[in-house]
């Protein structure tokens, strides 16, 4: 897969420092070994997340990957470092390929991206010492490992944007190699060098140094052309893929269906006559296009990646059981051997006794060794007896070659005693014949195991899918609910919508509600064309008040909250009483509801459309028997939202977010684990 080239990076930084400054750190994932994901929250738009891969891209993402079970230790000190943190600028070094993002907590860190090589990415401190890095690396003069000084790669090359005429002619004067080489290592990279000589049309494989001051003029301006609308930042963002057409006999006229995208693809945020007659798809950002051309390939990645290791796993199972076949196929050979050279003992009975007989009479004047050497000699001489001799060890033990079998005799042995040694590891061979056949079934068994578990996995490996963002209805933006009486009822999600809910959404007619605790949505029951606000109605923003106040996560089980009338909330303070952001004045006397039960039902009902909805039980039961209910309790959000989308739905039309959006801050219980 390509990596981004500094023109790609130069786009990319342009487009994340426009998105992501002020927004805030959320949280960060390792999915693949290269790979890390941060989650931002930017204001006005919500979640953004950006993929980092070390040597080879950065980008937006709407086709998150799934995350570890067990996050890796680089993600988890970036959460602890930079959770809740905010941009303040993100940026390309000197045109090469680092990106830079500038974050601000109690402290400044820095978080640096390589692309070139094989990368890394780099946390650093406001003193720009490294605190970790996602490879530990020591080469080229540079060591990137924990409490170092972070260095910058020596710099090479021109920067395109700030380049002079005489810059690339000193370029050109001292290259030792052909024109295209020298605009290439220059750091234009081998695409845009190609380019600006297409458009110069100047030989390319003349010798840099020989190049006329009138050549090196007309490649200087079609830089300068190529690459002008990145200094105003009016990139074309685009994925380009090159047009093949099939080969069809007896065609003449070929139609557009015969043509179609299977060559090369690229993704570059620039026009260039090199794809000129390529097919393009154009993108409003940057950073959407690269989302596009990289995940569909990161998505075949990662399947691979699972492929090779069950493939390890299924491959140390067939690895036992082809051990296994091997050796009993060496104990089946080591019956039928050692009978046959025990019977060989046998039938040439005769002239094996008298060699031994020779032998014997020899060993009461020589050594073992002087036997063999005069053994060696006689066999030599002619002698009969020593013919059948191949060799002899200094412990008397002969190598004989009976019919073309070698076959050992310990002289010191009896001819019946050498023969049962043979007997006898036939019969241990045989005997363990019945238990290698056993752990060869038990194998196979493993193995066709561990296929079908292979198979089974690999049907799961969920290739990242793109997360469509669905427009929210105005209401949607806050805490919402539909009471049984048919009433919508909005709260604020924080101080600041706290302050829309009241300023911009609150009528005389309505009712406000307030839990009686700090850290408390506004709520307010819109009237609409009912003549009086019910009580029930009443009771459930009542609900939606505490259960959603700080009472939630402080694991309460129940929370008092009063209401009051329209004409009693206000924004004035009287002399010497300050009002924070997201607060309001009560004036007059409040409506207490005493004791309301912290629970929230979660459920999919139709209102102007199919849509989630958090709201008291009797509410929600109303639109939908598809639902759950909530309480205080123990389980982290995401892992209760991820239970809470595989029970209310079935068919998938909502997201994993859609359903954190509206569950209290603070973890969670089911009140019962059944779905209704």
């Amino acid at each position: 897969m390509k990596a981004m080239s500094n023109v790609d990076l130069y786009a990319i930084s342009h487009e994340l420092n426009e998105l992501l400054k002020d927004a805030r750190v959320q949280k960060a994932y390792q999915p693949t070994q290269d790979t890390v994901i941060i989650r931002f929250h930017v204001p006005g738009k919500g979640r953004v997340d950006v993929a980092f891969q070390a040597g080879l891209r950065v980008h937006t993402t709407q086709y998150p990957p799934e995350n570890p079970k067990v996050p890796p230790s680089f993600p988890m000190l970036l959460r602890k470092h930079l959770k809740n943190a905010t941009v303040r600028e993100v940026r390309q070094h000197n045109f090469d390929r680092i990106l830079e993002i500038d974050i601000q907590k109690e402290h400044r860190f820095t978080l640096v991206v390589e692309l070139f090589s094989q990368g890394n990415i780099i946390l650093l401190d406001e003193e720009n010492r490294i605190i970790l890095p996602l490879k530990h690396r020591h080469a080229q003069g540079r060591k990137i490992t924990s409490k170092e000084e972070y260095h910058y790669p020596p710099e090479r090359g021109i920067h395109p944007l700030k380049v002079e005429l005489e810059e690339l002619k000193e370029l050109f004067k001292d290259s030792d190699s052909d024109l295209i080489r020298a605009l290439a290592r220059s750091g234009l990279g081998g695409m845009y060098s190609e380019e600006i000589i297409q458009r110069s049309g100047v030989d390319k494989k003349q010798p840099a140094n020989q190049v006329s001051d009138q050549e090196i003029e007309s490649i200087y301006e079609n830089l300068v052309e190529l690459f002008r609308p990145l200094k105003t930042f009016q990139f074309q963002p685009q994925v380009v893929r090159e047009v093949v057409e099939k080969e069809e006999e007896n065609s003449e006229n070929k139609t557009s269906e015969d043509k179609s995208p299977k060559g090369k693809e690229d993704v570059l945020p620039l026009d260039i006559l090199t794809y000129q007659d390529f097919q393009k798809e154009r993108f409003d950002t940057f950073n959407q296009a690269a989302d596009e051309f990289y995940s569909g390939k990161v998505g075949a990645d990662i399947k691979k990646v699972q492929e090779d290791v069950w493939a390890k796993e299924v491959g140390k199972y067939e690895k036992r059981l082809r051990i296994q076949e091997e050796t009993l196929e060496k104990f089946q050979e080591t019956i039928v051997d050692t009978k046959k050279k025990g019977n060989l003992l046998y039938s040439h009975y005769s002239e094996i006794q008298n060699l031994l007989d020779i032998i014997h009479q020899a060993r009461e004047k020589f050594s073992w060794m002087e036997i063999a050497s005069k053994l060696k000699k006689a066999r030599k001489e002619g002698m009969k007896e020593a013919q059948i001799i191949e060799s002899m060890d200094k412990m008397g033990v002969l190598t004989l070659n009976l019919e073309d079998e070698r076959v050992i005799v310990d002289a010191n042995l009896e001819i019946p005693e050498n023969a049962e040694k043979y007997y006898n590891k036939g019969k241990k061979a045989k005997r363990k014949i019945k238990g290698v056949n056993i752990a060869i079934e038990r194998t196979r068994k493993d193995v066709e195991r561990m296929r079908n578990k292979r198979e089974l996995a690999l049907e799961r490996v969920k290739v990242p899918q793109k997360r469509v963002r669905r427009e929210l209805k105005w209401f949607e933006k806050l805490r919402w609910f539909l009471s049984s009486d048919g009433l919508l009822v909005i709260g604020g999600r924080d101080a600041g919508t706290n302050e829309l809910v009241v300023k911009r959404y609150l009528d005389n007619q309505d009712i406000y509600l307030h839990s009686d605790i700090h850290g408390a949505p506004s709520v307010v029951i819109k009237k609409g064309e009912m003549e009086e606000i019910p009580e029930s109605s009443i009771m459930e923003a009542g609900s939606l008040a505490a259960s959603f106040s700080s009472a939630w996560s402080k694991g309460y089980g129940s929370q008092d909250v009063y209401w009051v009338h329209p004409d009693q909330v206000s924004k004035t303070p009287q002399s010497g009483e300050f009002v924070a952001r997201g607060a309001f004045i009560i004036r007059g006397s409040r409506n207490y509801l005493r004791g309301i039960p912290l629970k929230i039902a979660v459920g999919i009902v139709d209102y102007e459309g199919e849509r989630i909805m958090a709201g008291p039980a009797e509410s929600v039961s109303k639109y939908t028997d598809n639902y759950v209910v909530l309480k205080p309790g123990f389980t982290k959000k995401e892992e209760i939202a991820r239970s809470v989308l595989k029970k209310i739905d079935p068919e998938r039309i909502l997201s994993l977010e859609d359903v954190i959006r509206v569950l209290p801050s603070g973890k969670c219980d089911f009140v019962d684990n059944r779905r209704r």
